[in-house]
């Protein structure tokens, strides 16, 4: 299995109850990567991944996350959204991080 995958950016506002973070509204640069099942002898479907990761930039995008999330604004979280707002190519794997700390949350699908 070849998996293909696309990178995206956002902004976004949060505020984190102690102990899990700041409580102070502020806001971070995220990354999120998606990737999806592709075959080298098959139809790329990179034209429809590039345009869903687009649709869910829009979703994300200067958005406050306490108000876009169900739970509290994690980078697990947003690999939660990611997945059940996503209506492209099914999923294999959804990585979200923050390249300021250098880690980030990767959900994978099982096998």
């Amino acid at each position: 299995m070849t998996l293909l995958y696309t990178t995206f950016c956002f902004e976004a506002s949060h505020s984190l109850a102690l102990p899990l973070g700041m409580p102070q509204l502020h806001g971070h640069s995220y990354w999120a990567r998606v990737w999806v099942q592709s075959e080298a002898e098959g139809v790329t479907p990179l034209p429809e991944l590039e345009r869903e990761a687009m649709v869910m930039r829009g979703l994300l995008d200067h958005q406050h996350l306490n108000d876009v999330l169900k739970t509290a604004p994690t980078m697990e979280a947003l690999t939660v959204f990611i997945r059940a707002h996503w209506k492209g190519p099914a999923l294999k794997k959804v990585c979200v991080w923050r390249e300021s700390l250098g880690c980030g949350a990767e959900w994978v699908a099982d096998h």
